[in-house]
Protein backbone atom coordinates (compact mmCIF):
# COMPACT_ATOMS: atom_id res chain seq x y z
CA UNK A 1 0.00 0.00 0.00
CA UNK A 2 1.31 3.45 -0.93
CA UNK A 3 1.58 5.52 2.27
CA UNK A 4 -0.88 8.38 2.66
CA UNK A 5 1.52 11.19 3.48
CA UNK A 6 0.45 14.56 4.76
CA UNK A 7 2.90 16.37 2.48
CA UNK A 8 1.28 14.81 -0.59
CA UNK A 9 -2.23 15.62 0.60
CA UNK A 10 -1.61 19.23 1.60
CA UNK A 11 1.00 20.19 -1.02
CA UNK A 12 2.72 22.59 1.36
CA UNK A 13 6.13 22.65 2.98
CA UNK A 14 5.95 20.95 6.37
CA UNK A 15 8.05 21.76 9.46
CA UNK A 16 10.78 19.56 10.90
CA UNK A 17 9.58 17.54 13.91
CA UNK A 18 11.90 17.44 16.92
CA UNK A 19 11.83 13.84 18.15
CA UNK A 20 12.93 12.82 21.64
CA UNK A 21 13.54 9.06 21.82
CA UNK A 22 14.09 7.89 25.41
CA UNK A 23 15.21 4.29 25.33
CA UNK A 24 16.45 4.46 21.75
CA UNK A 25 17.52 0.81 21.41
CA UNK A 26 16.49 -0.30 17.94
CA UNK A 27 14.30 -3.38 17.77
CA UNK A 28 12.97 -3.16 14.26
CA UNK A 29 12.10 0.02 12.42
CA UNK A 30 11.96 3.31 14.29
CA UNK A 31 8.41 4.39 15.03
CA UNK A 32 9.16 7.74 13.41
CA UNK A 33 10.72 6.22 10.26
CA UNK A 34 7.96 7.69 8.05
CA UNK A 35 9.24 11.15 9.00
CA UNK A 36 12.91 10.25 8.59
CA UNK A 37 12.38 9.03 5.03
CA UNK A 38 11.00 12.48 4.13
CA UNK A 39 13.73 14.41 5.99
CA UNK A 40 11.04 15.73 8.33
CA UNK A 41 12.54 14.65 11.67
CA UNK A 42 15.51 15.50 13.83
CA UNK A 43 16.14 12.98 16.60
CA UNK A 44 17.66 13.27 20.06
CA UNK A 45 17.97 9.90 21.76
CA UNK A 46 18.99 8.42 25.10
CA UNK A 47 20.41 4.90 25.32
CA UNK A 48 22.60 3.90 28.30
CA UNK A 49 23.51 0.36 27.19
CA UNK A 50 27.12 0.78 26.01
CA UNK A 51 27.23 -1.39 22.90
CA UNK A 52 23.86 -0.15 21.67
CA UNK A 53 24.84 3.47 22.30
CA UNK A 54 28.04 2.96 20.31
CA UNK A 55 26.08 1.54 17.40
CA UNK A 56 23.54 4.37 17.49
CA UNK A 57 26.21 7.06 17.75
CA UNK A 58 27.75 5.81 14.49
CA UNK A 59 24.42 6.10 12.69
CA UNK A 60 24.46 8.65 9.86
CA UNK A 61 21.70 11.19 9.65
CA UNK A 62 19.90 13.77 11.83
CA UNK A 63 20.64 11.98 15.11
CA UNK A 64 22.16 13.04 18.44
CA UNK A 65 22.50 10.42 21.17
CA UNK A 66 23.33 10.56 24.87
CA UNK A 67 24.40 7.64 27.10
CA UNK A 68 22.69 9.06 30.20
CA UNK A 69 20.47 6.98 32.46
CA UNK A 70 17.46 9.24 32.92
CA UNK A 71 15.67 9.14 36.25
CA UNK A 72 15.23 11.08 39.47
CA UNK A 73 18.83 12.28 39.67
CA UNK A 74 21.44 10.74 41.96
CA UNK A 75 22.60 7.16 42.39
CA UNK A 76 20.43 4.20 41.44
CA UNK A 77 20.73 0.51 40.60
CA UNK A 78 20.43 -0.76 37.04
CA UNK A 79 19.10 -4.32 37.00
CA UNK A 80 20.82 -5.90 34.01
CA UNK A 81 18.81 -8.79 32.63
CA UNK A 82 19.63 -11.78 30.47
CA UNK A 83 17.89 -10.10 27.55
CA UNK A 84 19.31 -6.55 27.50
CA UNK A 85 16.01 -4.99 26.39
CA UNK A 86 14.43 -5.96 29.74
CA UNK A 87 17.06 -4.17 31.88
CA UNK A 88 15.59 -1.53 34.15
CA UNK A 89 16.05 0.76 37.12
CA UNK A 90 13.25 -1.33 38.62
CA UNK A 91 13.70 -4.91 39.78
CA UNK A 92 11.81 -7.55 37.77
CA UNK A 93 9.14 -9.37 39.78
CA UNK A 94 9.46 -13.15 39.29
CA UNK A 95 6.19 -13.77 41.16
CA UNK A 96 4.33 -11.98 38.35
CA UNK A 97 6.56 -12.71 35.36
CA UNK A 98 6.77 -16.46 35.90
CA UNK A 99 2.99 -16.78 35.72
CA UNK A 100 3.19 -16.35 31.95
CA UNK A 101 4.52 -18.22 28.95
CA UNK A 102 7.76 -17.12 27.19
CA UNK A 103 8.70 -14.38 29.70
CA UNK A 104 10.58 -15.80 32.68
CA UNK A 105 12.59 -14.17 35.45
CA UNK A 106 14.03 -17.36 36.93
CA UNK A 107 17.13 -19.41 36.07
CA UNK A 108 18.39 -20.59 33.74
CA UNK A 109 17.06 -18.76 30.71
CA UNK A 110 14.36 -16.22 31.62
CA UNK A 111 14.56 -12.99 29.64
CA UNK A 112 13.95 -11.00 32.84
CA UNK A 113 16.55 -12.96 34.84
CA UNK A 114 18.81 -10.42 36.59
CA UNK A 115 22.42 -11.27 35.74
CA UNK A 116 24.05 -8.15 37.21
CA UNK A 117 23.30 -5.09 39.31
CA UNK A 118 25.19 -1.94 38.38
CA UNK A 119 25.39 1.27 40.38
CA UNK A 120 24.60 4.16 38.01
CA UNK A 121 24.28 7.93 38.19
CA UNK A 122 20.90 9.08 36.91
CA UNK A 123 20.17 12.44 35.31
CA UNK A 124 16.88 14.33 35.45
CA UNK A 125 15.46 14.94 31.99
CA UNK A 126 15.08 18.67 32.62
CA UNK A 127 18.74 18.86 33.72
CA UNK A 128 20.22 17.67 30.41
CA UNK A 129 22.06 20.72 29.01
CA UNK A 130 21.28 21.91 25.51
CA UNK A 131 18.34 19.56 24.98
CA UNK A 132 16.17 20.73 22.09
CA UNK A 133 12.50 21.25 22.92
CA UNK A 134 10.70 18.15 21.58
CA UNK A 135 7.51 18.06 19.57
CA UNK A 136 7.17 14.28 19.81
CA UNK A 137 8.35 12.07 22.67
CA UNK A 138 8.69 8.31 22.40
CA UNK A 139 9.69 6.61 25.66
CA UNK A 140 10.30 2.96 26.53
CA UNK A 141 12.49 2.38 29.58
CA UNK A 142 11.00 -0.78 31.07
CA UNK A 143 8.76 0.50 33.82
CA UNK A 144 10.63 3.71 34.66
CA UNK A 145 8.75 5.90 32.16
CA UNK A 146 6.77 7.80 34.80
CA UNK A 147 9.90 8.46 36.86
CA UNK A 148 11.62 9.97 33.82
CA UNK A 149 8.71 12.17 32.76
CA UNK A 150 7.97 13.32 36.31
CA UNK A 151 11.44 14.86 36.34
CA UNK A 152 11.01 16.46 32.93
CA UNK A 153 7.95 18.74 33.07
CA UNK A 154 9.68 21.58 31.24
CA UNK A 155 10.77 19.24 28.45
CA UNK A 156 7.32 17.69 28.30
CA UNK A 157 5.63 21.08 28.03
CA UNK A 158 6.66 21.59 24.40
CA UNK A 159 5.47 18.18 23.16
CA UNK A 160 2.24 17.73 21.23
CA UNK A 161 2.33 13.90 21.03
CA UNK A 162 3.76 11.38 23.52
CA UNK A 163 4.08 7.64 22.97
CA UNK A 164 4.94 5.72 26.13
CA UNK A 165 5.11 2.05 26.93
CA UNK A 166 2.64 1.18 29.69
CA UNK A 167 1.92 -1.95 31.68
CA UNK A 168 -1.40 -3.11 33.05
CA UNK A 169 0.18 -5.54 35.54
CA UNK A 170 3.42 -4.88 37.48
CA UNK A 171 6.17 -6.71 35.60
CA UNK A 172 8.67 -4.88 37.81
CA UNK A 173 8.42 -4.39 41.56
CA UNK A 174 6.72 -1.15 42.62
CA UNK A 175 6.11 -0.28 38.98
CA UNK A 176 3.65 2.49 38.10
CA UNK A 177 0.91 1.21 35.82
CA UNK A 178 -1.13 2.62 32.95
CA UNK A 179 -3.56 4.44 35.24
CA UNK A 180 -0.73 6.24 37.00
CA UNK A 181 0.74 7.41 33.71
CA UNK A 182 -2.65 8.53 32.40
CA UNK A 183 -3.31 10.59 35.54
CA UNK A 184 0.11 12.24 35.34
CA UNK A 185 -0.13 13.11 31.66
CA UNK A 186 -3.66 14.43 32.10
CA UNK A 187 -2.27 16.84 34.69
CA UNK A 188 0.28 17.93 32.07
CA UNK A 189 -2.45 18.68 29.54
CA UNK A 190 -2.57 15.43 27.54
CA UNK A 191 -5.42 13.06 26.74
CA UNK A 192 -5.24 9.41 25.75
CA UNK A 193 -5.64 8.96 22.01
CA UNK A 194 -5.05 5.26 21.34
CA UNK A 195 -3.30 2.07 22.44
CA UNK A 196 -1.10 0.27 19.92
CA UNK A 197 1.07 -2.87 19.99
CA UNK A 198 -1.15 -4.31 22.69
CA UNK A 199 0.54 -7.42 24.07
CA UNK A 200 0.03 -10.22 26.53
CA UNK A 201 0.83 -13.86 27.14
CA UNK A 202 -0.92 -17.04 28.12
CA UNK A 203 -0.93 -18.16 31.74
CA UNK A 204 1.38 -21.16 32.07
CA UNK A 205 1.17 -23.78 30.70
CA UNK A 206 -1.49 -22.67 28.21
CA UNK A 207 -0.26 -21.11 24.98
CA UNK A 208 -0.92 -20.95 21.27
CA UNK A 209 1.28 -23.67 19.80
CA UNK A 210 1.51 -21.77 16.51
CA UNK A 211 2.62 -18.57 18.27
CA UNK A 212 3.52 -18.74 21.98
CA UNK A 213 3.89 -14.95 22.07
CA UNK A 214 0.18 -14.47 21.43
CA UNK A 215 -2.03 -13.72 24.43
CA UNK A 216 -4.85 -16.08 25.27
CA UNK A 217 -6.80 -13.65 27.46
CA UNK A 218 -4.50 -11.51 29.62
CA UNK A 219 -3.33 -8.09 28.46
CA UNK A 220 0.05 -7.08 29.92
CA UNK A 221 1.37 -4.03 28.09
CA UNK A 222 0.91 -1.63 25.21
CA UNK A 223 2.24 1.57 23.73
CA UNK A 224 -0.09 4.41 24.71
CA UNK A 225 -0.33 7.46 22.47
CA UNK A 226 -1.25 10.70 24.22
CA UNK A 227 -2.05 13.97 22.45
CA UNK A 228 -2.21 17.45 23.87
CA UNK A 229 -5.81 18.24 24.78
CA UNK A 230 -7.80 18.70 21.58
CA UNK A 231 -10.98 20.10 23.21
CA UNK A 232 -10.26 23.77 22.65
CA UNK A 233 -6.90 24.92 21.31
CA UNK A 234 -5.84 27.77 23.59
CA UNK A 235 -2.59 25.97 24.47
CA UNK A 236 -1.70 25.10 20.87
CA UNK A 237 0.50 27.11 18.52
CA UNK A 238 -0.19 27.18 14.79
CA UNK A 239 3.01 25.23 14.16
CA UNK A 240 2.16 22.77 16.93
CA UNK A 241 -1.13 21.95 15.22
CA UNK A 242 0.65 21.28 11.93
CA UNK A 243 3.38 19.19 13.56
CA UNK A 244 0.84 17.12 15.47
CA UNK A 245 -1.10 16.58 12.24
CA UNK A 246 2.09 15.37 10.56
CA UNK A 247 2.96 12.98 13.40
CA UNK A 248 -0.54 11.58 13.71
CA UNK A 249 -1.08 11.20 9.98
CA UNK A 250 2.22 9.70 8.86
CA UNK A 251 3.09 7.63 11.96
CA UNK A 252 -0.26 6.66 13.49
CA UNK A 253 -2.75 7.00 10.60
CA UNK A 254 -5.17 8.88 12.87
CA UNK A 255 -6.79 10.60 9.93
CA UNK A 256 -9.92 11.82 11.69
CA UNK A 257 -7.97 13.55 14.45
CA UNK A 258 -5.62 15.02 11.83
CA UNK A 259 -8.63 16.59 10.10
CA UNK A 260 -9.82 17.99 13.45
CA UNK A 261 -6.43 19.61 14.09
CA UNK A 262 -6.12 21.02 10.59
CA UNK A 263 -9.63 22.46 10.77
CA UNK A 264 -8.74 24.27 14.00
CA UNK A 265 -5.62 25.70 12.36
CA UNK A 266 -7.56 26.72 9.26
CA UNK A 267 -10.05 28.63 11.42
CA UNK A 268 -7.20 30.72 12.78
CA UNK A 269 -5.29 31.30 9.56
CA UNK A 270 -8.13 31.33 7.02
CA UNK A 271 -6.62 28.41 5.08
CA UNK A 272 -8.09 25.21 3.62
CA UNK A 273 -5.66 22.47 4.59
CA UNK A 274 -8.38 20.37 6.25
CA UNK A 275 -10.40 20.29 3.03
CA UNK A 276 -7.32 19.26 1.04
CA UNK A 277 -6.63 16.48 3.52
CA UNK A 278 -10.19 15.21 3.41
CA UNK A 279 -10.31 15.25 -0.39
CA UNK A 280 -7.07 13.27 -0.68
CA UNK A 281 -8.18 10.86 2.04
CA UNK A 282 -11.48 10.15 0.34
CA UNK A 283 -9.74 9.38 -2.94
CA UNK A 284 -6.92 7.15 -1.80
CA UNK A 285 -7.07 5.69 1.66
CA UNK A 286 -9.17 3.07 3.44
CA UNK A 287 -9.92 3.74 7.09
CA UNK A 288 -7.44 1.76 9.24
CA UNK A 289 -8.11 -0.25 12.36
CA UNK A 290 -7.69 1.99 15.38
CA UNK A 291 -5.62 -0.48 17.39
CA UNK A 292 -3.41 -3.48 16.80
CA UNK A 293 -2.20 -6.50 18.73
CA UNK A 294 1.45 -7.41 19.05
CA UNK A 295 2.02 -11.16 18.81
CA UNK A 296 5.82 -11.11 18.63
CA UNK A 297 8.53 -11.03 21.33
Amino acid sequence: MIPFRLADALRVELPIVEVLDIGARQEGEDRYAPLLTQNLARVTGFEPEASEFERLEARPGPFTYFPHVLGAGGRATMHVTRYPGCSSLLEPDPAMIDLFETLGASPPDGNFLVVDKVDVETVRLDDVPGLRSPDYIKIDVQGAELQVLTHGPRTLSSAVVVQTEVEFLPIYKNQPLFGDMQCFLREQGFVLHKLIDIGGRGFQPIHNSANPFQAISQVLWADAVFVRNFVGFDQWTDEGLLKAALILNDIYRSYDLVFHLLRARDARLKENLADRHLAALSLTQPVPLYFNLKNTP
